[in-house]
């Protein structure tokens, strides 16, 4: 009877040894001595996603996963050794679910299974990709999976996409669902890039050879005032419509991937005004709603309608709803395979785009509603910085989530953020902070975005980071409260901000205790790049340390110049490479006026031979600093 108890005592170890570990509370105890479980042959996508969590999992408790081909043990499942059942999914959707103990990932299309791997590691490994910098991963001996996890998701939209800085990492994109091609490669095992296999935008002029027909068929170019222009083709010419399908059909054959989920071919209007008014261009205008959409429209569903007879079946071609183009026609519908790329240049982003009381916004709804009844295919280009003052504070935090949410409810397949996407050169603002707010929003509009941004804040500035966040609050706040109420993507320094001295004399002490509090160089750099900002404010409003009351002002623009150096920002606004570097009056002009007096420009040596008489002038005229004492406000 002794020997029969010993060996099922023993068998039972055994059994118990093969299942997986339950915690208290129905959760499983995810440990070092797990596998992870492949088919025998596997995908790209299921040994791409099985590397990862093998990678991450072993940064996490130190010991490398095995992975297996047959189940045994405890072990996540991923691809079709899953049992997660992912038929009712979309494209690019993915499920997480544990099922009789074990973890299983499934997922569709090409970038499902990677996505669910991310956000596994994610939501139970407490991994984050805040930048491509600061990536955090909690070290543990086990993670604690609540044993009735089902976790569904859906992509919202199928095309992602925004430039700033760390947006262009492809580890930070797959950890925050960017999947646009512009301006990232993404491996293919995790579904690769959306791309436009040509040029991203403004490509009418290379697709219908306009420069080359301008002599031999001046008919092909657009007549506009009059005139024969290359600035646009007519797009009622039925010789420019043979050559730009000829091209978009030759672009295909060269780059086409059938594997791709989709890809783009541009047939974008130039970047002018300079439409055609040709009497069968305004004929064909007249009766489809009065606007210049019609023809684009047509142009472009005759090149669709060719690219889907020579069996592309997964690629779209793409135009522009953008300034004379932004209104939608009637009697004409896009074909299914057409994209219509809304811009939002003229709108207003202080307030969210379904603000019924911003005029400016209200239009913008009306065209965004309109498009969305006759087109399947939406996409929107964005915008998320000042273009004219890049260095400056853009505070839009507040509009991004809704603004996506608008997108998403109105039929939108894809997004463009387009933001400083010359950050390299002029990066001295909150760009990692809203590439983040915006990365998440795209992946999930309806997120806990002030809980993400929390944590951002926390990550990348560390300890003072509330201080942060109390700037931009008061930025928020003050936008454009003396100009008309509208924040737009050029405004200048003093129509986008107007504090006070009691609100200048709290936002230096914000910065002060955000210094103070860091916990290592990296949060210190991180910090004092943002306020190169605030400083860029200062110095152009000629507020605070640089008020004309100070006798030192005309060092601390000399210090502000050499801070910008310091941190690589050579410069200011879009149009601007190197426009400020050469300035001979950097310490007498206002900050974002840099970008003027070079040297050789008339009127330049004057100023210099003034400003030098008021610099020995000024301790006498401001009583050596007294009454910068008594009313400046001190950084």
């Amino acid at each position: 009877m002794k020997k029969f108890l010993s060996v099922l005592l023993v068998l039972c170890m055994c059994v118990s040894s093969a299942l997986p570990v339950f915690a208290r509370g129905g959760a499983i105890i995810l440990d070092g001595t797990w596998s992870i479980l492949v088919p025998q042959e596997p995908t790209q996508y299921e040994t791409f996603a099985a590397e990862k969590l093998r990678t991450e999992l072993s940064a996490v408790f130190g010991t490398e996963p095995a992975v297996i081909t047959s189940a045994q043990g405890s072990y996540i499942a991923v691809g079709s050794a899953s049992q997660a059942d992912v038929s009712e999914l979309s494209v690019n959707g993915y499920r997480i679910q544990v099922i009789d103990g074990n973890i299983h990932i499934g997922g569709t299309g090409v970038r499902g299974l990677s996505d669910g791997a991310y956000r596994f590691l994610e939501e139970f490994c407490g991994r984050k990709v805040y930048t491509y910098r600061n990536i955090e991963t909690a070290k543990a001996n086990s993670i604690s999976v609540p044993a009735d996890t089902d976790i569904v998701y859906n992509p919202f939209f199928e095309y992602t996409d925004t430039d700033w800085l760390s947006p262009c990492d492809a580890e930070y994109s797959l950890a925050n669902g960017l999947n646009g091609g512009t301006y990232r490669s993404l491996p293919a095992g995790a579904g690769g890039t959306v791309n436009y296999l040509g040029g991203f935008c403004h490509t009418m002029g290379t697709l219908c050879e306009t420069e080359a027909h301008k002599e031999s068929d001046p008919e092909q170019l657009a007549l506009h005032k009059g005139e024969r222009t290359t600035d646009q083709p007519c797009l009622t010419n039925p010789d420019v419509l043979k050559i730009a399908t000829a091209n978009v059909l030759r672009l295909l054959e060269a780059k086409y991937d059938p594997q791709a989920s989709v890809q783009i071919v541009s047939v974008t209007q130039n970047d002018n005004y300079h439409y055609c008014e040709c009497d069968r261009c305004k004929e064909y205008e007249k009766a489809h709603g009065g606007v210049q959409s019609a023809t684009m429209i047509n142009f472009v569903n005759q090149i669709a309608d060719a690219v889907k007879a020579a069996g592309y079946d997964n690629a779209a071609i793409d135009t522009f709803a953008y300034q004379y183009t932004r209104q939608a026609p009637t009697g004409i519908v896009p074909r299914d395979n057409v994209i219509v790329r809304l811009c939002t240049i003229e709108c207003c982003f202080r307030h969210t785009l379904d603000d019924s009381k911003c005029s400016r916004n209200v239009a913008l709804m009306k065209d965004l509603n309109d498009w969305s009844k006759i087109c399947k295919r939406i996409y929107v280009w964005d915008y998320t910085t000042n273009y004219s003052n890049t260095c400056l504070v853009f505070p839009d935090f507040n509009v991004i989530q809704r603004n996506i949410q608008v997108f998403y409810e109105n039929n939108v397949k894809g997004v463009y953020e387009e933001g400083n996407y010359y950050i390299r050169s002029c990066n001295a603002e909150f760009g990692e902070l809203r590439a983040y707010m915006i990365s998440r929003c795209l992946q999930n509009p309806y997120c806990d975005l002030e809980n993400e941004t929390d944590g951002f804040l926390a990550s990348y500035y560390g300890p003072g980071w509330e201080n942060i966040k109390k700037i931009l609050d008061m930025h928020i706040e003050n936008a454009c409260k003396t100009n008309d109420g509208h924040l737009s993507i050029g405004e200048g320094p003093t129509a986008s901000f107007s504090f006070n001295n009691k609100q200048i004399a709290e936002i230096n002490d914000l910065w002060k205790n955000a210094k103070s509090e860091a916990n290592d160089d990296l949060q210190l750099e991180n910090i004092c790049r943002s306020e190169l900002s605030w400083r860029f404010w200062k110095g152009s409003a000629n507020k605070g340390e640089f008020s004309l009351l100070n006798p030192e002002r005309f060092n601390e623009r000399q210090k502000l110049f050499d801070d910008f150096k310091a941190f690589d920002v050579i410069m200011l606004n879009e149009g601007g490479y190197n426009d400020y570097l050469d300035c001979a009056c950097v310490r007498y002009a206002p900050v974002n006026e840099w970008n003027m007096y070079e040297e050789d420009e008339s009127g330049t040596q004057a100023r210099l031979f003034f400003c030098k008489i008021l610099e020995a002038l000024t301790p006498f005229l401001t009583l050596n600093g007294l009454l910068y004492n008594l009313f400046g406000v001190k950084p």
